[in-house]
């Protein structure tokens, strides 16, 4: 297969661009910024984990976060389920249009 001499220029221009980018280092976060979030990010899993494994409210604040788990998958499940409906009806109507478009000019053609 023959490469012209365009397609030969593109990619020697492509290959030193690509040269070019690796060889400019990636800027790195700093070290106290990396520290700090993973500092925060401890803090808050272990306040989760206190909050939900509290001897005397742990265990009702577990079955209130399962029960609004459960509601909104409910609800999703719900607006999902008329979403598909009214969708899968305006396929319907498309394709009934589509044929009534159909039958009629078929019906014209016949009659004239």
């Amino acid at each position: 297969m023959d490469i012209t001499r365009h397609a030969r220029k593109a990619a020697d221009e492509m290959r030193a661009r690509t040269a070019a980018a690796a060889m400019v280092p990636a800027r790195r976060r700093p070290t106290w910024q990396t520290g700090l979030l993973w500092l925060t990010g401890g803090m808050a899993l272990t306040w989760l984990a206190a909050f939900f494994l509290d001897s005397s409210r742990g265990s009702a604040r577990r079955h209130m976060a399962y029960d609004r788990a459960m509601a909104t998958g409910r609800d999703l499940g719900r607006r999902s389920g008329k979403k598909m409906r009214h969708l899968r009806n305006k396929a319907v109507g498309a394709f009934a249009e589509i044929k009534g478009a159909a039958e009629e000019k078929e019906r014209m053609e016949r009659s004239g």
